[in-house]
């Protein structure tokens, strides 16, 4: 239960992160590179794929945790229903 509340805050705190972290380093090389603003916008994009990955991450470690089903469509194994 406690890692789970851990694991889950943690996540919070690491999407907020990689956006700041893509847009600051974008802005960054925007000056150093008067490329203004299309270095910092890529960053933002970059940082918000990482988000995402990060919260793909924790969702499927949350269900496998559960005993949910962590496999994508058509992941049909033993004793499942398949399409």
């Amino acid at each position: 239960m406690w890692r789970i509340a851990g694991t889950t805050g943690a996540v919070g705190i690491e999407i907020a992160a990689a956006i700041g972290i893509g847009y600051i380093g974008g802005q960054y090389l925007d000056h150093r590179l008067g490329t203004d603003p299309w270095i910092g916008y890529i960053g933002l994009l970059a940082g918000i794929g990482a988000a995402v990955k990060a919260l793909i991450r924790v969702t499927r470690a949350y269900n496998r945790d559960q005993g949910g089903d962590a496999g994508g469509p058509g992941d049909a194994g033993p004793g499942k229903p398949g399409n």
